[in-house]
């Protein structure tokens, strides 16, 4: 297993691995959780991330194979994928995340010191935001959107925290200096729900 998230209505869960699938599960009972549907399969390789939608109605899966992957689960029961897998120039992809606003999906992988932004407001034709996003020196292992959508961390392999201005995603620009203090990579970066807190 390398990856679970929950839906935003908390009642189902997504589950991903080396074994190339995607398994959703109805958790609503969380003592007795319930397959739902087939395996949603990753012919690229293995799955790396998995992330919803703020509405739920969609999975974003990435891994290997250059690729991520949206699938309609607004029935989990009958998931669906949604127009044409979105290529990456990386082998792999080990971080996705949606923004909260849902018009936009972030991605960065295997090595990449750069994030790439996705306009997803039709999810059946995603499109990249302007030039990807680069300051980065070592590898990229972690992305969040701040609550309002405007802001992006990033986080990696130089042992630094970068924050961006995404208020116009097609020209994202770097706001202040790197937060610096972590002695090794760093993997997670997370916003708190008001979006004055970010924690490495």
């Amino acid at each position: 297993m390398r990856a679970v998230a929950f839906a935003p209505a908390g009642r189902i869960l997504a589950s991903a691995g080396d074994d190339k699938t995607v398994r959703l599960w109805d958790v609503a009972d969380p003592s007795a959780p319930r397959l739902l549907g087939e395996p949603l399969i990753s012919p690229a390789g293995r799955v790396r991330a998995v992330v919803f939608s703020p509405d739920g109605a969609t999975l974003a899966s990435a891994g290997n194979g250059r690729t991520v992957r949206l699938w309609d689960v607004a029935d989990p029961s009958a998931p669906r994928p949604v127009g044409e897998p979105l290529s990456v120039p990386t082998d792999r992809v080990d971080a996705v995340a949606f923004s909260p606003d849902g018009r936009m999906l972030a991605s960065t992988g295997d090595g990449s010191v750069v994030v790439r932004l996705w306009d997803v407001r039709d999810r059946s034709i995603p499109r990249p935001l302007g030039e990807p996003l680069a300051g980065d020196t070592a590898k990229v292992w972690s992305v969040a959107f701040s609550p309002d959508s405007g802001i992006l961390a990033t986080a990696g392999g130089d042992k630094m925290v970068r924050l961006w201005d995404i208020t116009d995603p097609s020209v994202p620009r770097s706001i202040g200096e790197p937060l610096t203090g972590h002695t090794g990579r760093v993997r997670s970066v997370v916003f708190s729900p008001d979006g004055a807190t970010l924690a490495s």
